[in-house]
């Protein structure tokens, strides 16, 4: 199912290695990432704080490599220095950002990557020019994949973006400087980091 979270996924995947041992998936929603990222790690943890959308996850893309778990991120938890890559697609925009970032730093073990793909609020000159590109590119993706952009049966909840692309890279800067962050069309911004 195409949509503007998984026209990245790939581009997340080319991130990492091709084999890791322990991988976090931060707000997983309905798994459709989790189960690729499975195809690459041992293990994954995936979390989420909506049920609903856990147990959609869990029926649609299940696999005996990946941990479901029903909790709030910033309260979960997890081992220190554990992970080899941590995602979150679409997610920290709910949470508070730099507590989020604290926290994956503390999570990811050395040379450990921290992949991010998020929403931000439009606010200059260049957020709008890339909105205003988004649109008919949304529309000839849509026609494009018309055969897998069903909606599903559970979507999971979401809300608008409140930082800017500028306030996420004071705060990255704060938490994890070092970081590469880039703009990408249908409002979305990528941030990699990996841990020293």
């Amino acid at each position: 199912m195409w949509n503007h979270n998984s026209h990245f996924h790939n581009y997340l995947l080319c991130q990492l290695p091709d084999k890791i041992n322990h991988a976090l998936d931060v707000g997983c929603g309905l798994g459709a990432f989790t189960l690729k990222l499975s195809g690459r790690s041992e293990f994954v943890d995936a979390l989420d704080v909506d049920a609903e959308t856990l147990k959609e996850a869990s029926r649609q893309h299940d696999a005996s490599n990946i941990s479901y778990q029903y909790t709030d991120f910033l309260k979960a938890n997890l081992p220190q220095n554990f992970y080899d890559a941590i995602v979150s697609i679409a997610a920290l925009h709910h949470m508070d950002l730099e507590a989020a970032l604290c926290k994956m730093k503390a999570l990811l073990q050395p040379s450990g990557k921290l992949l991010i793909l998020g929403l931000y609020r439009e606010v200059t000159v260049m957020d709008y020019m890339y909105s205003f590109i988004s649109v008919p590119l949304n529309f000839v993706y849509l026609i494009w994949h018309c055969g897998s952009t069903a909606t599903p049966q559970k979507i999971a909840p979401t809300r608008s973006a409140q930082l800017s692309l500028e306030q996420i890279k004071a705060v990255s800067n704060r938490v994890i400087p070092g970081f590469r962050l880039q703009r990408h069309p249908f409002w979305r911004y990528s941030l990699v980091w990996q841990k020293r």
